[in-house]
């Protein structure tokens, strides 16, 4: 090509007002202090203030570069008029057509016949309208996150809205699997996270046949909606409605919630003649979930987690992945005051569900003093006060086992304080005494009384034996037989002391090197440490004092620094030493301290320890090893020293030796804990990509006290260009006599919300099966 002629246009805004010279290089200078730069092969000229380019014409300003065939820039009003071949790249899309007018100050953009991307999205268009860098609005487009010149499916739509950094928005839209139109929708929402149609048929033994389904759409700006509509045939239909909301300054706010009610039939039978068929009745079952936290301001915040629920099953029923992890939801309110020094609370819980038991506190308000220098001294303070209103109400559910106990409620003051000297001795050793105080008054006190004699008889109502005219002892254990003795007012006073050493050392190995083990020398960093806490009950023991926030069952070793410790009303005297030592092993990886071993072992040593029967603790080592990416394992043990002692053991493999197999080994273990069962669980999974266009994936549950395949998944996978289709099978033994079979079918895009189009046979490991 022929170079006519070439120009540098360069402008500048001042106040002085606009100033240009002509000529094959012009300086000018530009808004925000970044030149426009306007080069061109052909024609170039100035026409009433405007530059005008024409043959090849190249923009540049900041990062964005324009390529076409010509172009008018206006100073004024920074708008760029492109015709012709044009190609607009910006840090994140890629923009072509063939006319246009773009902003190149606030990126707005008008445009006809025009397409580009936005990773993963691809798109073309009539008429295009951008509002904004994240905004793009489209007349007759037609959208893809398929690459190939033939793409596998798209969606052509009469209008569309698309937010490139969270949905996309359809009116008037036909669903295309190749060239074939599957689904035509009038409104039509498409979340980056979320898929806004799907739907699941299969068959569970729990629900029977079913099938669900869901759709997503923006309900206002910042407000997602998705409703569902569902049916099992062992419970009948359903319906939902989900909200999640983010608002507020940088969407710093937000809430989720979420409705389901069941119009559950039954059959039930009845004392009819032989031969009628039992009474079908309808029983209502409903879930509402909301949970939230709103900034009120920068340091101040509103929190809510609220669930209401019909009854006892209804989680187990139709959301077993929520009940695993959270069996009873709690039902709480709170306002909070943040500040670097201190925190505000002021607390709302209730019982909203009478078959859960529950500590009420309404209301509870507490302060939280973080530790800080007091008054300009050597010494640091730490503390909280609260004070609440507190009632322990119990389950009316027969199967917790606490229905029948009689509730009990009290007034509680508490005020902590504690000062700590941090020292550092030899650069190497650090020492902190602490000291502390707390005052708990209870405007009510009391125990319960549980049978210790008399005569045994047979419940007519329960069948099972039970005392009458009993004796009564006072012992703090609930006992459905059990009554409770009210003792009035009392105050509690309870010092703690302790002390805290730790020291560091450390030594370097330059010389170990080992590429394969990823070691670019290597260092030693030993840290042994001691913790010795005491406390002395001055007042009545938790005997006699209401439990509310008390210590329960647990696998792990109790805080033992306060305000860490959180048992308020189980405070007893103590004195408890854990010892213990950190290792690790550190090397250099990118620049940067690698931690390549660590391995953490500590004990209790029980001077006196109310909790425990047992001189000393288990010994615990929490091991973690993770030598390179592809590789690494974690054991979490503990053993006991003595018999009163148990023996848990938590161990996690994972390997990757070839970029296209990784497997992954995992083993819980528990023998001997009075509360716990004895378990030996070993599970397995693995994941073979066969070669570009197959892989294999299986996962497998033993469970060894039984000697039973607890589970087993087994999955083909094809990948279909921009589809991954999975195929496969599952079996889960509930070790009841009752198995679940299931196959899956699962259709996943690789670039862009997941379409399910399953059957399957088990909702548990369901694509889009609730509480998974």
């Amino acid at each position: 090509m022929r170079k006519v002629a070439a120009i540098c246009l360069v402008f500048t805004v001042s106040l002085a007002g606009l100033r240009a010279q002509v000529g094959s290089i012009g300086n000018f200078g530009s808004f925000g202090d970044v030149p426009v730069e306007i080069t061109a092969d052909g024609n170039t000229r100035f026409e009433e203030g405007v530059a005008v380019a024409e043959d090849n014409v190249q923009i540049h300003y900041k990062d964005y570069s324009i390529y076409c065939d010509y172009a008018e820039y206006n100073p004024e009003t920074r708008d760029v008029l492109l015709v012709g071949n044009i190609r607009l790249y910006t840090p994140k899309e890629v923009l072509t057509g063939q006319r246009a007018l773009f902003n190149l100050e606030s990126k707005q953009m008008r445009a006809l016949e025009f397409s580009g991307s936005h990773s993963p999205m691809l798109f073309r268009a009539f008429n295009f309208r951008a509002m904004s860098q994240s905004e793009f609005r489209v007349r007759d487009g037609v959208l893809t996150t398929d690459d190939n010149s033939k793409p596998d499916f798209h969606v052509k739509s009469h209008s569309m809205r698309i937010y490139t950094d969270s949905r996309a928005v359809f009116s008037n839209s036909t669903v295309y699997i190749g060239q074939t139109p599957v689904f035509w929708f009038p409104y039509l929402f498409a979340n980056i996270n979320n898929s806004g149609f799907a739907f699941l048929p299969g068959y569970d033994s729990r629900w029977g046949a079913f099938l669900l389904t869901a759709y997503s759409f923006p309900l206002t700006h910042g407000v997602d909606a998705t409703v569902r509509a569902d049916w099992r045939s062992k419970f009948g239909p359903s319906l939902g409605f989900d909200a999640v909301m983010k608002y507020g300054k940088n969407d710093r706010s937000y809430g989720n919630l979420r409705t389901d009610y069941v119009f559950e039939t039954k059959d039930v039978t009845t004392v009819n003649a032989p031969g009628e068929p039992a009474e079908t009745k309808t029983t209502n079952r409903y879930r509402v979930s909301f949970q939230q936290r709103l900034f009120l301001t920068d340091d101040i915040y509103a929190t809510a987690d609220i669930n209401l629920l019909s009854d006892v099953d209804f989680l187990e029923d139709f959301y077993p992945g929520e009940f695993r992890i959270d069996p009873q939801p709690d039902n709480v309110i709170s306002l909070t005051k943040w500040d670097e020094n201190y925190t505000i609370n002021l607390i709302a819980r209730w019982q909203m569900n009478d078959f859960q038991d529950v500590t009420e506190r309404l209301p509870e308000f507490v302060a939280d003093f973080k530790q800080l220098q007091f008054f300009g001294l050597p010494v640091n303070y730490d503390g909280e006060t609260g004070v609440a209103n507190l009632r322990r109400t119990f389950s009316n559910n027969p199967s917790s086992g606490e229905t029948g106990y009689p509730d009990y409620q009290a007034v509680r003051f508490d005020t902590f304080h504690q000062w700590s000297l941090p020292k550092t001795y030899f650069g190497w050793l650090s020492v902190t005494p602490k000291v502390g105080i707390r005052g708990t008054y209870y405007s009510q006190s009391g125990s319960f009384l549980t049978p210790s004699g008399g005569d045994t008889a047979i419940d007519p109502v329960t069948g099972l034996p039970t005392v009458i005219n009993p004796s009564y002892n006072s012992t703090p254990l609930n006992n459905p037989s059990a009554k409770l003795q009210s003792k009035g007012a009392v105050f509690r006073v309870a010092g703690n002391y302790g002390i805290e050493i730790s020291g560091k050392i450390s030594r370097a190995f330059e010389k170990v090197q080992s590429r394969w083990l990823g070691l670019d020398g290597l260092r030693h960093v030993v840290q042994p440490y001691l913790n010795y806490s005491g406390v002395y009950n001055f007042g009545p023991g938790p005997s006699d004092i209401y439990q509310f926030d008390r210590v329960v069952e647990s696998t792990q070793l109790l805080p033992l620094n306060f305000p860490q410790f959180t048992a308020v009303d189980s405070i007893d005297t103590w004195n408890i030493v854990r010892l213990g030592v950190r290792q690790r092993l550190q090397t250099r990886r990118d620049n940067r301290t690698y931690q390549w071993f660590s391995l953490d072992t500590f004990m209790d040593v029980n001077l006196d320890n109310p909790y425990s029967d047992g001189p000393v603790s288990n010994v615990f080592n929490v091991f973690g090893f993770r030598p390179v990416p592809w590789a690494s394992l974690s054991v979490v043990s503990q053993l006991p020293v003595t018999n009163q002692g148990f023996t848990e053991v938590n161990t996690s493999l994972s390997f990757m030796p070839t970029r296209d197999w990784n497997i992954g080994i995992g083993h819980r273990y528990i023998d001997g804990n009075p509360f716990f069962s004895d378990n030996s669980q070993l599970s397995f999974s693995t994941y073979w990509r066969m070669n570009d266009h197959w892989a294999f994936s299986l996962y497998e549950q033993y469970e060894f006290d039984s000697k039973v395949l607890q589970y087993q998944r087994y999955m083909i996978h094809r990948d279909l260009s921009s589809w991954i289709a999975s195929i496969g099978a599952e079996v889960r033994d509930n070790q009841g006599g009752d198995r679940e079979m299931g196959i899956l079918l699962v259709m996943t895009l690789k670039d862009a919300p997941r379409v399910t189009l399953p059957l399957a046979f088990s909702q548990a490991t369901s694509p889009i099966a609730p509480g998974n």
